[in-house]
């Protein structure tokens, strides 16, 4: 056994041990060493910005620059100081302070050493961390991957968008629908909460101890902190928030994740319907001969896919209930409570990427089962019932809908269509606007 493999039968989280493999990119937005290189960058930026808008030395302005170039080549040696630091002092945003002037001397910038974290809180470097972190993981991963479902679920509906099956409503045989119409209502209500999720903006702020600049009004008083904390923020790809305590409020982020927990409820519904059509023999599974289904029952094709989303959907919306709840929230000026919950942000975002590939892979084994759907729409003629007595209704019988009641209420076993007296009509043709809508829908979403 190797070394990686050895760790990761000790490590407690699964998302680091089983589903590493699945997972293992998002280390660089949810790790301790993504966020100590998101404060290293603020600082860096920040200092950058703070030596040009206070005019300190030509020569130093010239040079500071090159600490933008040091930031984005930090060696993993490099984050190991910072812990060691840390470590030492028992502060993590002080121990980032603390390293980046200790290689002030190699950079030839000694003199910036009392610039460095200049009018900032460990708020102010760590809530614009994890707006960059938040944001580049929904830019690069998250999108990428929920476009990825989107797509197959276009396609899919595309290549089915004519095959008729049975619409059950509260479980029971209801009319007839297709499996494109079905699976468009899952694109278009993801469509709707992905693209609120794109165009919202984290909230950042820039603006000292309690969020009233005060340090910075009584030493420059003259200077305009507030266009100055403005630029930078927005320079980062966040929406300036002006009116705040120490913390920025978390309303944003709240938001932003009650989005994401709104579209993990949408595929959430999608893994149960997909597992129930399978358990119908409506989709039929692709066998791997390889795996085994169950441990004593050898015939067994699991839907284990669509199980393992299901479980991780539920895992992920619960910590962004809470994470919403709390992040909203925080005595008086600050309390440090929400910075622990801001560290699992990747473990509910992690369970809703692995969620994400299990839906993948699920739908990559589907298929309508074509024989069992036919079978099922000839043995239950019964489905046209809402059509013969509207019809009927039509032709002035007032108890229309009680007499077909009479007929099929209840009744397990299908009909002779002459029982329902219905003319020129099939089951498999009364589908309504189904597939009409698939392909409006799909043309929209493409």
């Amino acid at each position: 056994m190797t070394g990686g493999q050895n760790q990761l039968l000790t490590v407690i989280s699964p998302l680091d041990g089983r589903y590493w493999d699945k997972v293992k990119e998002l280390g660089e937005y949810f790790s301790e060493g993504a966020l100590i290189k998101a404060r290293i960058k603020v600082e860096t930026v920040y200092v950058i910005k703070l030596v040009e808008f206070l005019n300190i030395g030509s020569e130093l302005n010239l040079k500071v620059r090159n600490l933008k170039t040091w930031a984005k080549n930090l060696t993993d040696k490099n984050l190991v100081r910072v812990k060691q630091i840390e470590a030492k002092i028992n502060h993590d945003v002080k121990a980032v302070e603390y390293f980046i002037r200790e290689n002030l001397k190699k950079l030839k910038l000694e003199k910036l050493s009392v610039w460095i974290h200049w009018g900032l809180t460990s708020e102010d470097v760590n809530n614009l961390a994890y707006g960059l972190l938040l944001t580049r993981f929904r830019d690069e991963q998250l999108l990428v991957l929920e476009k990825q479902l989107l797509d197959k679920l276009l396609a899919m509906a595309e290549k089915y968008q004519a095959v008729v099956m049975p619409g059950r409503t509260h479980g029971q045989l209801a009319v007839p629908t297709t499996v494109g119409k079905e699976l468009v209502v899952f694109a278009s209500r993801a469509e709707w909460w992905l693209e609120k999720i794109k165009k919202l903006k984290l909230g950042g702020k820039l603006n000292g101890a309690v969020g009233n600049f005060n340090a910075q009004i009584k030493l420059y008083p003259k200077k305009d902190w507030q266009k100055f904390s403005r630029e930078i923020v927005a320079d980062l790809g966040l929406e300036p928030v002006m009116a705040t305590t120490q913390i920025e409020p978390g309303d944003r982020l709240a938001y932003w994740l009650d989005l994401i927990k709104g579209l993990n409820h949408v595929w959430l519904d999608l893994a149960r319907d997909a597992w129930l059509y399978i358990a119908f023999d409506y989709f039929k599974q692709k066998v791997v001969k390889k795996e085994v289904g169950s441990s004593t029952m050898p015939q067994k094709v699991n839907p284990i896919d669509f199980e393992n989303a299901e479980g991780n959907l539920e895992i992920a919306n619960c910590l962004l209930i809470l994470m919403a709840e709390k992040l909203a929230v925080s005595r008086l000026q600050r309390d440090l409570s929400d910075s622990t919950v801001k560290r699992n942000l990747g473990v509910a975002l992690g369970h809703t990427v692995l969620a994400i590939r299990s839906l993948l892979k699920g739908l990559d084994k589907v298929a309508p089962n074509l024989e069992k759907l036919k079978q099922e729409l000839k043995a239950h003629p019964e489905m046209l019932a809402e059509a013969e007595q509207l019809k009927l209704k039509i032709k002035g019988e007032v108890d229309a809908y009680e007499k077909i009641k009479a007929l099929t209420r209840g009744r397990k076993e299908g009909y002779e269509l002459k029982l329902l007296k219905v003319r020129n009509l099939e089951v498999e043709k009364y589908i309504g606007l189904a597939v009409q809508i698939t392909k409006q829908t799909i043309r929209r979403l493409k």
